[in-house]
Parts: C-alpha cells; sequence; structure tokens
C-alpha cells in the first residue's frame, strides 16, 4: 500500500495484519483522486472509518490542510498513527479512537462542515444509507463538498439525496464505491 501523488507519492504505508481491515486497492484510489481531483488546495477531510489512514494521508498528500480519522479499533489507531508518523502530518490530523456515532454526533454539535468525507465501514456493517442520511440532514458536507462511499457491491443502491447528487459509481468485483457530490443549496 503506497501514496499515490503529492508530496508523499510511492511512500509505503503500514497496514493492519488480518482481516479486519481491508486497505482499498490502489486502482480504486487512483479512481477517486481522478474524480475528486488531482490536487487540493486546503480542504478538510473526515475519515470515518480509518483502518489504516492511507485516504487521508492521500488527500494530505495531495493538497489537503487538515483530516479527522475516526477508528474505534485500538490496533488500527495504532496503524494510523504510525502512518501519520511515518509521513510527518501530525500537526494535520486528529486521530478519535470512538464510535463513528460518538464522532458525528460530536462533529453535529461543534458545528463542523467536511469538504470530503470518506465513508468505509466495515462491510458487515451495511450502514451506507443511515450515514449519508445523518451527514445530509445535519449538514456536515459544505457546498461542491464530496462523499466517497466504499461497500459490498449489491449492498447498497446508490441514489441522490437532494442536493447529494451520484457523480460516479464503480464496481470491483466484490466490493463497490459511489462518489456523492453536494450541489450549492440555492
Amino acid at each position: 500500500m503506497r501514496v499515490i501523488a503529492g508530496k508523499h507519492k510511492n511512500r509505503n504505508l503500514y497496514s493492519l495484519e488480518g482481516m479486519n481491515t481491508r486497505p482499498m486497492m490502489s486502482r480504486m484510489k487512483e479512481s477517486i483522486f481522478n474524480i475528486l481531483g488531482q490536487f487540493f488546495d486546503g480542504e478538510v477531510v473526515l475519515d470515518l472509518f480509518g483502518g489504516s489512514g492511507q485516504l487521508s494521508i492521500e488527500a494530505l498528500s495531495r493538497g489537503c490542510s487538515f483530516s479527522y480519522i475516526v477508528e474505534k479499533n485500538y490496533e488500527a489507531m495504532k496503524v494510523i498513527k504510525a502512518n501519520i508518523d511515518l509521513v510527518k502530518e501530525n500537526d494535520s490530523c486528529q486521530i478519535l479512537n470512538m464510535d463513528y456515532k460518538v464522532a458525528l454526533n460530536k462533529f453535529k454539535d461543534s458545528n463542523m462542515k467536511f469538504d470530503i468525507i470518506f465513508l468505509d465501514p466495515p462491510y458487515r456493517m451495511n450502514i451506507v444509507s443511515e450515514l449519508l442520511d445523518f451527514i445530509y440532514n445535519n449538514d456536515l458536507l459544505n457546498d461542491n463538498g464530496y462523499i466517497v462511499c466504499q461497500y459490498v457491491t449489491g449492498n447498497y443502491k446508490p441514489v441522490d439525496i437532494n442536493y447529494l447528487k451520484v457523480i460516479k459509481n464503480y464496481v470491483y468485483a466484490s466490493s463497490e464505491v459511489c462518489i456523492y457530490k453536494k450541489e450549492r443549496n440555492e
């Protein structure tokens, strides 16, 4: 697993051993960042199920200014910390060792908004629809912001949700990725 582009290009990252987390394939990650934009200018990221932190690190490498990484699993959190240390992005990240529901409510109560949100929950959870509803109903995404969802193929049917529009849907064997963009709320 490596960083594809930006200031940390070709940097190899640590991953968690075992089957509890599954790093996104480089091909899939590259497709996603081709849609989001090759490079960024100060955007703020929420990585709700951090895993190894690779999506946040890729975004920071390409110019995002800050990332909030939420991860409940202690072993995965140690890998995220090691990867953040490896690329020296400690001042650009806040790692939150907590359940995703606690984190979402914390962000809601703080009136926080994000430019890019990565949703890659454990496949067994099947909660993409619930997460999108919470994000939309609590206005956690800035106008023109993106939500990237990864899930088991067939576990979720991508549909527009008011101002959240499906802009791309990829199927990679047993995994599917949907990218939403929030249109300006006029």
